[in-house]
């Protein structure tokens, strides 16, 4: 038995290591930053078309604009007729 109250006793005494100050949470203030920005950039692709179709622009270049003319037509053929039967 005084074994032990020595030992209680020597380990009070000693300084403890980590024991004395409370334990800090680390601070991932990147982490953080970095999830709201994703989090942002998410919702703000998600409800405006514009900056959707800016990103998709800058992602895989501007969507090509076709001029449609339809092929003109000889005055004597009418265009919207059954094949000529041979």
């Amino acid at each position: 038995m005084g074994k032990r109250r020595g030992r209680n006793a020597e380990d009070q005494d000693k300084p403890q290591k980590g024991r004395d100050k409370p334990k800090k949470r680390k601070k991932h203030r990147v982490k953080k930053l970095l999830f709201l920005i994703v989090v942002g950039g998410t919702g703000a692709l998600a409800l405006s078309e514009d900056a959707r179709s800016k990103v998709l622009d800058a992602l895989f270049g501007s969507e090509e604009e076709f001029q449609y003319s339809p092929p003109s037509s000889p005055s004597g053929d009418d265009g919207g007729g059954a094949p000529e039967s041979v």
